[in-house]
């Protein structure tokens, strides 16, 4: 009788056991996959914000054309805003993956403890998954884009010295007019420098190879225009003049194309990684 007690005793603790390990597994699990819920969905929340950054890839190419409503002043200010948002956007996806990082270990520790919730949590480490490669693939996208942006702000401002200086050359203020020059060829050269920045086609570069070109032609225009050497300041200006045609050989518009057919793939994976992390 007694043995038959203890016998009774001995399945009811380990049916109590089995209860309590089933109720445990489901509590961790369930905490775990609420967690990582929260930070799926902080994560997905950025996603506008991330594909907002991602649209200045494109920023306006009217500069190149020759446009004359083209407002070199306010196009910088356009380029250093795009150069800020998109070290934000590096900022926050780092924050943002080092979060999901944080929810993936948790989600997979101690899983022994949590085979009765297992498939729920099989989900949402697929999901968290789905999640951390969009943002590995919007990390090369925004790292690129701030060589972009900083490329557009150098080139914005060699032009917005350019207006300066004709002004000065104009007004006879040659002080002046060196001095912006020197800025000038500063700025060309880092935008030459960035031209090569990976989504740049060839002919960005080969075109700010001919801007390089022209800020020192223009240089020796104005040098011989300021010792009075007429026939040799007559020279340079059919040089500059030859440089400006020069630049307007260049199909602003398919540059622009190519750029975007760059980086479209990856934008496209970066929102279907998404679509998958919160289907």
């Amino acid at each position: 009788m007694l043995r038959k007690r203890i016998e009774i005793a001995a399945i009811a603790i380990l049916t109590l056991g089995i209860i309590g390990y089933g109720a445990l597994g489901f509590a961790l699990a369930g905490d775990r996959i609420t967690g990582a819920e929260r930070t799926l969905n902080t994560v997905v929340s950025h996603q506008n914000t991330l594909n907002s950054t991602f649209s200045d890839i494109n920023i306006q190419l009217t500069t190149l054309n020759g446009s004359g409503s083209f407002d070199a002043k306010q196009a910088l200010i356009l380029a250093e805003r795009s150069v800020a948002n998109s070290q934000l956007a590096v900022q926050m996806i780092n924050e943002d993956d080092a979060s999901l990082g944080a929810s993936e270990r948790r989600l997979s520790d101690q899983r022994w403890l949590m085979l009765v919730g297992g498939s729920g949590l099989d989900r949402e480490s697929a999901r968290v998954a789905h999640a951390r490669r969009a943002l590995a693939v919007a990390r090369v996208v925004a790292a690129y884009e701030v060589l972009h942006g900083r490329f557009w702000r150098a080139l914005y401002a060699g032009l917005a010295n350019l207006r300066d200086l004709n002004a000065q050359a104009l007004a006879g203020d040659m002080t002046n007019a060196h001095s912006t020059l020197g800025n000038m060829k500063t700025d060309i050269e880092t935008a030459a420098a960035l031209s090569t920045s990976p989504g740049f086609p060839v002919d960005l570069h080969d075109m700010t190879t001919v801007l390089t070109k022209f800020v020192a032609d223009y240089g020796k225009q104005l040098d011989a225009e300021a010792a009075g050497d007429d026939a040799a300041a007559a020279a340079q200006r059919a040089t500059v003049s030859a440089d400006v045609a020069s630049l307007g050989e260049y199909d602003v518009d398919r540059i622009g194309a190519e750029i975007a057919a760059f980086f479209k793939p990856m934008i496209d994976t970066f929102n279907s990684e998404i679509a998958a992390a919160t289907a």
